[in-house]
């Protein structure tokens, strides 16, 4: 009798390539992208929970890890830097940070980090690992939630599908807690989520756990203004500027603020003065992350749907299929077009997903 076994990572003995039906946008598939961890993030793949991530200038990649479960402290929450290849370089703010979610780099060499169910938002020079800005105050949630633990609830008994919305209209935990719980819009934070800058630096801050806001501060952390209010829960209305569950957000090279409203299914985009300027809905499977590489704009949905955007808010690219290789909660983009994708919960085999751009 021949025994055998077949390889742990099937995606090294093969080259996998997507592209848009034009060609127009075409990459290699990395389904774990990191390499050389240390010991104690080596289980990252297994264990570990990245909730996202971000490019610097030099298109050093940060991923943000959520840390252990209750039946170890490893891996820790932390920043994992990666070089441009994937290799690893080094950890940030182990001890420091905890809840992420999403986060962005900033001009003045910071990482700002929004603390999901923890109220407040971080800001973190990545050169001395130091805070150097809080907005918000820590575990002091806004007022606009009727039942404040109605979010924790209910995900502990349901979860999030990560499917397309018209599969559970009606019954996923959000629904429940718009119908019953949540006022029309609160002030800065509930439970904030994602974080962009403008070429002034003003700060754009998602908040959608239990509120349904963007909220802006300028350059110095001062609070200016929000943006938002309850959308219409049916994948049948569209609401531009009104949201269900704001995820995620980007700022454009032209100073538009994008927004993946989740739930909804749909993305807001946003003049920073607050106007819509453009909504795209329906088949977008859940948009959870959202980025720019200067050029274009990339939606990723946790069904397993990438969409692109230019600039002059048209579909220029569609890449994946429903329950695909490309489901994601976060997505981050470098200057060179690559992607990189972060499954969390979307997907428990990878971590860490790269899509490299060849330009033929």
């Amino acid at each position: 009798m021949k025994m055998m076994h077949c390889e742990d990572n099937r995606t090294e003995k093969q080259n996998v390539f997507i592209e848009t039906a034009d060609g127009k946008f075409k990459y290699q598939l990395y389904m774990d992208y990191a390499k050389g961890l240390p010991k104690n993030l080596e289980m990252v793949p297994v264990l570990g929970n990245i909730s996202g991530g971000c490019c610097d200038k030099d298109d050093n990649l940060y991923c943000g890890l959520r840390g252990g479960s209750f039946m170890s402290p490893n891996p820790p929450t932390c920043l994992i830097k990666l070089d441009p290849d994937g290799n690893f370089v080094e950890t940030l703010g182990e001890g420091l940070i905890n809840e992420l979610h999403f986060f962005e780099i900033s001009n003045r060499n910071t990482v700002v980090m929004p603390m999901v169910n923890q109220s407040y938002v971080m800001e973190m020079s990545l050169d001395s690992q130091e805070v150097v800005r809080t907005l918000g105050e820590r575990n002091k949630p806004c007022d606009n939630m009727t039942d404040p633990e109605i979010d924790t609830r209910v995900r502990i008994h349901k979860g999030i599908l990560p499917t397309e919305p018209s599969m559970s209209y009606g019954i996923d935990m959000y629904g429940v807690m718009l119908k019953h719980s949540c006022k029309e819009l609160g002030k800065p934070f509930h439970n904030p989520t994602d974080v962009g800058f403008d070429s002034e630096g003003n700060y754009f801050i998602s908040d959608g756990y239990g509120n349904f806001a963007v909220h802006k501060f300028d350059k110095d952390g001062n609070y200016l203004e929000t943006w938002g209010g309850k959308g219409v829960w049916d994948p049948f209305t569209d609401t531009p500027g009104k949201f269900i569950v704001v995820h995620a957000l980007c700022v454009d090279a032209n100073d538009n603020v994008w927004v993946c409203d989740r739930e909804k299914d749909a993305v807001h985009v946003f003049n920073k003065k607050g106007e819509v300027v453009a909504y795209c809905s329906n088949n977008m499977s859940q948009p959870s992350g959202v980025d720019t590489d200067g050029t274009y704009v990339y939606v990723v949905g946790r069904g397993g749907y990438i969409t692109i955007f230019d600039l002059e808010f048209n579909i220029v690219g569609e890449l994946g299929f429903f329950n695909g290789n490309l489901r994601g909660h976060g997505l981050a983009a470098d200057s060179k077009g690559n992607l990189y994708l972060f499954p969390t919960h979307a997907n428990y085999e990878h971590q860490i997903i790269a899509l490299k751009r060849i330009v033929e």
